[in-house]
C-alpha cells in the first residue's frame, strides 16, 4: 500500500495524462487497502438527474439532484457522498466534513421531505478503481498529484474549474502546471 496515499487523498491529474477517463480529473479515495483502491471523479458533471436513474423501486425525489460520472468501473452503480455526517446511518467519513454511503432510504426521505438539499449531496454513476498496486504505479510515474480531500472540492461547484482550483490549491510551486493550457498546441 502507498504510504502517501490514503481514503480520504484527493488525486488530481497530472497534464500529462491523456487517459481519456482521467485526462483532468479529480478523484477522491474512497477505499485504499492491499486489495486496491476505489475513487470517485468529482468534476464529470453528467447531464443526467438522479431521478433518471433511479429504478422504479426507489420512487422518484422529483427534485433536480444532479448526477456526475464516478469512473469507468460499474457504471450501472449508483455512489452517494455527502456532508451530512452520521445522521444517514452507515456512512462512513472520508475527510473532514465528506461522507460516504449510507442507508439510501434515509438519503431518499432527506431528499423528498426537503430537510436536505440537492447540493448536500454527490451522486455518482460508476467508479474509479485500480487493482492492488496498479495506482502505485501510475503515482511512481508522475500521472498523478496527490492532496488531502477537502470537502470545498467534493462540493465545488463549477465541475469545469475544480481541476485548475485544486492544482492551484498545491501552492506557488505548482502555477506552470495549473496553467498548462488542455491542448498545448493552442498556446
Amino acid at each position: 500500500m502507498d504510504a502517501q496515499l490514503y481514503v480520504g487523498s484527493l488525486l488530481i491529474a497530472h497534464p500529462a495524462l491523456r487517459d481519456p477517463n482521467f485526462k483532468r480529473s479529480i478523484v477522491l479515495i474512497a477505499e485504499h487497502s492491499d486489495n486496491g483502491t476505489v475513487g470517485y471523479v468529482l468534476n464529470r458533471r453528467l447531464e443526467a438527474t438522479l431521478d433518471d436513474v433511479l429504478p422504479d423501486e426507489f420512487g422518484s425525489v422529483d427534485i433536480d439532484v444532479p448526477l456526475f460520472w464516478g469512473g469507468p468501473c460499474q457504471t450501472d452503480t449508483l455512489h452517494c457522498l455527502h456532508h451530512l455526517g452520521t445522521s444517514i446511518e452507515g456512512a462512513i467519513e472520508l475527510c473532514s466534513g465528506v461522507y460516504w454511503g449510507g442507508k439510501f432510504d434515509t438519503i431518499r426521505e432527506l431528499l423528498v421531505n426537503h430537510v436536505a438539499q440537492p447540493d448536500d449531496f454527490r451522486f455518482f454513476v460508476g467508479y474509479a478503481g485500480w487493482a492492488n498496486g496498479q495506482l502505485a504505479t501510475e503515482l511512481h510515474e508522475q500521472s498523478w498529484l496527490v492532496a488531502e480531500g477537502r470537502e470545498q472540492f467534493v462540493f465545488y461547484g463549477n465541475a469545469k474549474n475544480l481541476w485548475t482550483k485544486a492544482v492551484r490549491s498545491l501552492g506557488v510551486d505548482y502555477t506552470l502546471i495549473a496553467n498548462t493550457p488542455e491542448h498545448p498546441s493552442l498556446n
